[in-house]
């Protein structure tokens, strides 16, 4: 299958009941999260974990993986030696990192914290597969992401990325490593950038990244490099002076997989049908939605086409016309054909309902998106698009494509939109 799933977590033991004995209670949010999360994955049928971990052996310029056939490891230093676990290895992962990773250090020993934190939480909601586990890479931590999840893509397994990591360590005067202005300021600028544009994580500046002593920073940029995906933040807190996210990165919806499968059987002169649809009465697939869908080459816009209101009687035949729509009807590019479909990537947009504002105030770029009227004159944009930064940048587009000059009074409708990634 491939890469299905991304998230990354925090490793303090204090979260785990047998250490923390009931301090944890002091990060509730946390412990929900991470029970929500591993249920995420429970239910994704993931079968191995690729574990990014800042705790394991580290090298400068490289990074190292674990190559026994199974990892073992237990929290005796955390005063809980009871707590005591092993997981096979995925010699198919393990062969291929070390085959197309640059720098690979083989590494042996037992799994350190950063790892047993979120597996202890994993196979509480039920989880047992095979573990991979890597080292933070110090240096490079994106182009690692972006090669692993190029690798993972060819495998036939379903794999998730578990990126373990704390954000700063200097919440707090009483905090393990005292207070300094940029731990709060630093936590707070990964939210928002995750929350808005994460490719925008990279920009953050190294004195701010430095000043913060995370150890998380690198495991979150290579889990966003591995698979675009929208980042939703399930919690954050920082009560003992650390920062604590839990966060879904990354997952795979069945949405833009059925529209690649639409579209590959109408350029292949194929039955389009339904055959292999979930059951539409209880699926996404049956509610009645507008959507998007779009197509991307290399990175660059190789068609969208889509609906505001839906057209047909259930979601699933409205992203089948919309993908139809997208590789032969845009008019701003020539037909898709068969042999560009395996170098196309796809995100379906599910759009919420039109919501009529007084003005531009009332817009947000990254959470909404707009629709301009003026007569029969009509323009939309979409949310959460790169280089559409501000408000004013939005509406301008919007008039463009329906064709009103930037001086002319418009009515403002907005809606929100659940992105899908493959």
């Amino acid at each position: 299958m491939s890469l299905v799933y991304s998230v990354f977590v925090p490793h303090p033991p204090i979260l785990v009941p047998e250490i923390g004995r009931g301090e944890e209670r002091k990060c509730q949010a946390s412990l929900e999260a991470y029970q929500e999360i591993s249920s995420r994955l429970v239910r994704a049928e993931v079968e191995t974990v690729i574990l990014i971990s800042p705790h394991a052996p580290l090298t400068k310029d490289g990074i190292t993986l674990l190559t026994e056939e199974v990892g073992r490891g237990n929290f005796a230093q955390f005063g809980a030696p009871q707590l005591s676990f092993s997981f096979a290895g995925d010699p198919a992962v393990i062969a291929q990192f070390q085959k197309e990773l640059m720098g690979v250090i083989s590494i042996q020993g037992p799994l350190d914290h950063g790892a047993l934190v979120p597996l202890y939480f994993l196979q509480k909601a039920g989880w047992s597969g095979k573990v991979v586990l890597l080292g933070m890479p110090l240096e490079r931590p994106d182009e690692y992401g972006l090669r692993m999840g190029q690798i993972l893509d060819k495998l036939p397994g379903r794999y998730a990325l578990v990126a373990s990591g704390d954000l700063s360590h200097r919440l707090k005067e009483d905090g393990p490593y005292g207070f300094d202005s940029a731990g709060p300021e630093f936590d707070q600028a990964v939210l928002k950038v995750l929350q808005r544009d994460a490719k925008k994580l990279t920009d953050l500046p190294a004195y701010l990244v430095e000043k913060a002593g995370e150890c998380g920073f690198r495991s979150l940029r290579l889990a966003l490099a591995a698979k675009e995906g929208a980042p939703e933040v399930l919690s954050y807190e920082g009560p003992f002076g650390v920062g604590y996210m839990v966060a879904d990165l990354y997952h795979s919806s069945p949405l833009p997989l059925w529209a690649r499968r639409c579209l590959r059987a109408y350029l292949q002169n194929e039955d389009p049908g339904l055959p292999d649809l979930p059951d539409i009465s209880s699926s996404p697939f049956g509610e009645r939605r507008g959507c998007f869908v779009t197509l991307k080459q290399n990175g660059y816009l190789r068609g969208c086409i889509g609906t505001t209101e839906p057209w047909q009687e259930n979601l699933a035949l409205e992203i089948q016309h919309n993908a139809l729509a997208a590789g032969t009807q845009d008019p701003r590019f020539r037909p898709v054909q068969a042999d560009e479909i395996d170098t196309l990537s796809i995100t379906v947009d599910v759009l919420g309902e039109l919501e009529k504002i007084e003005g531009p105030e009332d817009l947000d770029p990254w959470r909404y998106g707009v629709v301009v009227r003026q007569g029969r004159k009509t323009g939309l944009l979409l949310p959460h698009l790169e280089g559409v930064d501000t408000i004013s940048d939005q509406v301008s587009i919007a008039k463009q494509k329906a064709g009103i000059s930037s001086e002319e009074a418009v009515e403002f409708w907005r809606f929100e939109v659940k992105r899908h990634y493959e």
